[in-house]
């Protein structure tokens, strides 16, 4: 039988699409029951032929010492097991992972942190990515000795969806050296092929790997006398030197922005800037309270100076020569101009540009740079949130996935031109400008945030912000164009495209407008406009991805599915990171061009930039059941219900699965589960009825048809030709429902 494939109607392209900041849920506080932590580090390696690391177990001894440590939360030993080295085998990391499994509970905190190698010996297999235990081999990793990524995804997911477990993930795997996925000829080696497996969210836990994807990590003796950067500033930051705001509790943004700007500072001229992953908001996610003792001595112990500390390595060009004999003026000097290079302008407070900047402003001995220094900062506070414009007025593929995805950094942009607006003061002529951008950002930030709540309050309140911008500068283009983002949040499409067309009124080849105003049009389900709309956009750039997918959606409601198809292409070829337009090229493929290989292929390559997406594995598994792969189709529906052991309608699947496989008692069993998840389901009863009746059962395939009819169930043509019931059709019971149900 065929049916109706799960479209995906809500997925036109705009800044911030609903779909997206859906998934982005808060999390909440921090659990309440107890912490249970497996410890990790591997430095020496069985095998010669895989590299030795330096300080791998270092790394995690440290860390260790923190958990146990006041700081930490003075863990007592039952509660963190700690292997290294030859200590770490794959054996003994599966037994501790074990133990964490089976004593967490709901409401527990559990934390997995690894230091050591990573590995994928072949990019084809892109879920057999590795962490090197102690005993593993130097290649055919699936042989054993080495750990299985997807191993630790099941962990995870089981902690985290099954038992309801607070789970936080560590990961520093991305050390560079020679290792089997270093010979695959790939532009991405093995070891970074294995950090990109590892940024995938596995269930809901909070994430922290010490580099991207296409990085390497760094370890040396000039942190802590030998550490790995990233964990020597992770302990830092947990200590208590991450706490910007002072409320002794460090959050995971503020533990993400003080990562960010030490790791990142440290290992120039090195690339390596800390993934931090985590579901919800990350300034509500509390990741230490800070002990006010040890945070004490660690600042006393970092204030020691040390040979190549960067105080002493900064230039002395533009000192004060005022200046020259206030050594604690030069000091902070030096560090101002050192923080304002790094960009370390508000955040963390510690060594911030602008908190220097306050202490030093009033020194008479820098009364002669005094307004330069003002200037540089403001310039600088103006840069940061100004390039986010800049982009966005680009059409930035890069700066709009920021946006999608709500990256903290907005949260900064209103800080920075507040302060900027403040060092400036009133009478200064760019004072409206910077009031008005940064009334922009706090409105901008509102819808993202009502986005990811569903809050439609907070979009009164963003439009409110933005009608004001327009009252300071009746010419800001981009106030039109959240303005009619906002418009099309409440579902007042025309009046979106009232915004957006104002928007091009003041700004007419920006192409962002366009592709909006198009978006809109197709809302109001007039797809010649959105059509226009899209193509003038791709006059202006054609280039531009979220243009021609737009388009093709356009092309998809006129039915012209070839010519959808082809705009979606030529969206991939210039971004091939929008998994909506997979998604859609899927829909096109397999609504319009009745080709369900293409389709299957598309909705792939979707799942592989959303993993464990629900509405695709669902799609997957109905196309590959009509092609008659039941196998395929079974696995693809018993992983939504390993994801989401609730979802009723995966496990109507698997029971069809099951009855067309004559396997009764295992169809009955996912029947009789998904009847009491949705006891009103009348397909789940309808399938129930065939079930009885291909087993004679001709009372019990009655009732539950009976049952389904009176729940819904209303496909004539269905009942009519389906062959599974011909045991009950010339029941006078059977034909009595008919009649009663379909009374001509």
């Amino acid at each position: 039988m065929k049916k109706r494939i799960f479209k995906i109607t809500s997925l036109i392209f705009l800044l911030a699409p609903l779909a997206l900041a859906a998934q982005l849920k808060p999390m909440g506080q921090p659990q309440q029951g107890l912490t249970r932590a497996v410890v990790i580090g591997v430095s020496e390696y069985q095998n010669e032929r895989i590299p030795k690391l330096l300080f791998a177990h270092a790394d995690a001894d440290a860390f260790a010492r923190y958990l146990r440590s006041p700081a930490g939360g003075a863990l007592p030993d039952a509660q963190v097991k700690l292997l290294t080295n030859k200590d770490a085998t794959q054996g003994r990391m599966a037994a501790a992972l074990t133990w964490l499994l089976e004593e967490s509970k709901e409401g527990d905190h559990a934390i997995i942190y690894f230091s050591g190698h990573g590995d994928m010996e072949t990019q084809t297999m892109m879920n057999h990515g590795f962490l090197l235990t102690h005993d593993a081999p130097a290649s055919a990793y699936m042989a054993g000795g080495a750990f299985p990524v997807f191993y630790l995804q099941s962990i995870v997911q089981t902690l985290s969806v099954q038992k309801k477990v607070q789970v936080t993930l560590v990961a520093d795997a991305c050390h560079s050296g020679k290792l089997a996925g270093s010979a695959t000829g790939g532009s991405v080696s093995g070891t970074q092929a294995t950090t990109r497996l590892m940024t995938e969210q596995f269930g809901g836990e909070t994430k922290m790997l010490s580099c991207q994807p296409t990085e390497y990590s760094l370890e040396g003796r000039q942190w802590g006398g030998g550490h790995g950067v990233f964990t020597y500033y992770l302990i830092d930051g947990l200590t208590g030197l991450a706490d910007a705001n002072g409320d002794m509790n460090v959050s995971l943004l503020e533990l993400q922005r003080f990562l960010e700007d030490r790791v990142a500072s440290d290992a120039a001229p090195h690339s390596q800037l800390p993934f931090i992953d985590h579901v919800g908001n990350k300034a509500l996610r509390t990741m230490a309270q800070v002990d006010a003792p040890s945070l004490a001595a660690l600042k006393i112990e970092r204030a020691k100076p040390k040979p190549g500390d960067w105080n002493t390595a900064v230039a002395s060009r533009n000192v004060p020569k005022t200046a020259e004999e206030d050594s604690l003026s030069l000091a902070l000097y030096r560090r101002f101009q050192a923080s304002l290079e790094r960009k370390h302008l508000l955040y963390p407070e510690e060594d911030a540009a602008y908190h220097l900047y306050m202490k030093l402003r009033d020194r008479p001995s820098m009364a002669e740079y005094r307004q330069e220094m003002r200037r540089n900062l403001a310039a600088a506070l103006q840069d940061e949130a100004q390039q986010a414009v800049n982009d966005y007025l680009a059409a930035s593929p890069l700066e709009l996935r920021r946006r999608w995805s709500f990256d903290e950094r907005y949260e900064q942009y209103p800080a920075y031109l507040g302060k900027a607006a403040e060092i400036l003061g009133a009478d200064h002529f760019m004072y409206p400008e910077l009031n008005a951008k940064e009334r922009y950002f706090r409105g901008l930030n509102l819808r993202l945030k009502g986005e990811q709540t569903r809050d439609a309050t907070l979009y009164r309140q963003a439009e409110t912000l933005q009608l004001d911008v327009l009252k300071s500068d009746p010419n800001a283009a981009y106030a039109h164009n959240e303005l009619g983002l906002l418009a099309r949040r409440r579902g007042d499409f025309a009046g979106s495209v009232l915004h957006f067309q104002q928007a091009l009124a003041l700004s007419p080849t920006w192409v962002l407008a366009e592709t909006n105003l198009c978006g809109s049009y197709i809302d109001l389900e007039r797809p010649q406009d959105a059509v226009e709309a899209c193509s003038r956009a791709l006059e202006h750039n054609p280039a531009f991805a979220l243009a021609h997918h737009n388009l093709g959606v356009a092309l998809m409601n006129q039915q012209k599915g070839k010519d959808a198809i082809a705009a979606f292409r030529k969206a991939l070829q210039y971004d091939s990171q929008y998994a909506m337009t997979f998604v859609k090229l899927g829909e096109a493929f397999y609504l319009q061009e009745k080709d369900p290989e293409q389709a299957i292929a598309a909705w792939k390559d979707a799942l592989l930039l959303m993993p464990n997406d629900v509405n695709m594995l669902y799609n997957l598994g109905l196309v590959s059941a009509e092609l008659g792969r039941a196998e395929t189709a079974m696995e693809y529906f018993n992983t939504i219900i390993a994801l989401h052991p609730d979802n009723a309608e995966a496990r109507l699947e698997v029971a069809e699965l099951h009855t067309t496989a004559d396997r009764y008692a295992d169809a009955d069993a996912q029947l009789q589960t998904c009847l009491q998840l949705d006891p009103d389901f009348s397909d789940a009863y309808y399938l129930l009825a065939r079930l009885n009746a291909l087993q004679n059962r001709s009372d019990a395939a009655l009732d539950a048809l009976e049952t389904a009819l009176a729940k819904g169930f209303r496909d004539r043509e269905r009942l009519a030709s389906d062959a599974q019931l011909n045991s009950i059709r010339r029941q006078a019971r059977f034909k009595a429902l008919v009649k009663q149900y379909w009374p001509k």
